[in-house]
């Protein structure tokens, strides 16, 4: 592990179109907001939530930071996050994306050196969620953030970031599980159906 390198789970969306109360809604018998730090941990030696609200977060086993523009978006979480954390690089990793593969996190790390920022090709486009940036990436961040951007996307794109494409995706991680999103109640039903079906959760890296 890289000492330097932190995760941060984001979960300060409200969640409405699931009904609410994203982070936790169960999959395998275990929270969303659980999932996805236990896949941070393998890969970073710190890890912390970023919310809108701190309280709603007080049992976890991790620091979690309030976001300085609550309802914001992710960029303005970015931001938070290098502004008010000793953060020198972060990966981000969403919280509503339970079957993230190891492999793809690993591989969007391995080609962080000498980058600014690093994202790939999911099935919809690039995919700034699941995505490595680098503290050199905060002055640009912050003018965006000022100007009223609430997406990572314009980001990626000014710093040059390195995006894996669909074709080095698929060495990783073929079937696209990493980009399952949860946000409808469909799709939470597909995701558990897939687990169950893999055994993703039967193993500690559930690869």
């Amino acid at each position: 592990m890289r000492p330097e390198l932190t995760a941060v789970v984001l979960a300060g969306g409200p969640g409405r179109r699931l009904g609410g109360g994203k982070p936790w809604r169960t999959l395998g018998g275990r929270r969303l907001v659980d999932l996805a730090l236990d896949r941070a941990r393998e890969l970073c030696p710190q890890v912390l939530v970023a919310a809108a609200d701190c309280a709603d977060f007080a049992d976890l086993p991790c620091p979690v930071v309030a976001d300085r523009w609550p309802g914001q978006g992710p960029l303005a979480a970015l931001v938070t996050v290098f502004l008010d954390t000793p953060a020198t690089s972060v990966l981000l990793l969403p919280v509503d994306a339970p079957l993230m593969r190891p492999a793809l996190l690993r591989r969007i790390l391995e080609l962080s050196d000498g980058q600014k920022a690093v994202c790939c090709q999911g099935p919809g486009g690039m995919e700034p969620l699941m995505a490595w940036y680098s503290r050199e990436c905060l002055a640009c961040a912050q003018k965006l953030v000022q100007d009223g951007e609430r997406r990572p996307h314009r980001l990626l794109r000014q710093v040059g970031a390195y995006t894996m494409s669909r074709e080095e995706v698929a060495l990783v991680d073929p079937d696209d599980l990493s980009f399952i999103n949860v946000n409808f109640p469909q799709d939470l039903e597909r995701a558990e159906r897939i687990a169950a079906e893999r055994g993703l959760f039967d193993t500690p890296e559930g690869a």
